[in-house]
């Protein structure tokens, strides 16, 4: 059974969570055959990810929350050089760009389990 929890628990939680949501992970992409830089999701991206995951009729509403996520969280795909480069209007579509739906649904995968704590719970 587990014991109960203290003051000091709750704290220490808030503080792992402040950690967590400031760190920066580099992820391997398979396409690029190098690591790309990803930042933590905000509150909002976390939730936008998770109901943009739940509401989705299938695989492409699936999927346009996952690109949503990898794009807000690579701060190198926000360059507006790149979008230019890229030929893109609107700046979400550097992901399509860039990699193919599994490549961007897998990346989204790892994003959820390092800095969301649910992995594939939110599917269901």
């Amino acid at each position: 059974m587990s014991s109960k929890a203290t003051f000091d628990d709750l704290i220490r939680l808030k503080l792992r969570r402040e950690e967590r949501m400031e760190q920066l992970v580099d992820l391997p992409v398979e396409s690029l055959g190098k690591t790309l830089q990803f930042k933590a999701p905000t509150r909002d991206e976390q939730l936008d990810f998770i109901e943009g995951v739940r509401r989705a009729g299938g695989v492409n509403g699936s999927y346009d929350a996952y690109r949503q996520l990898v794009y807000s969280c690579c701060p190198m795909l926000h360059d507006s050089e790149l979008h230019k480069e890229l030929g893109v209007t609107d700046p979400c579509d550097t992901v399509d760009k860039l990699f193919g739906p599994v490549e961007v649904m897998s990346i989204g995968d790892k994003l959820a389990e390092k800095f969301m704590a649910m992995g594939t719970d939110i599917k269901n």
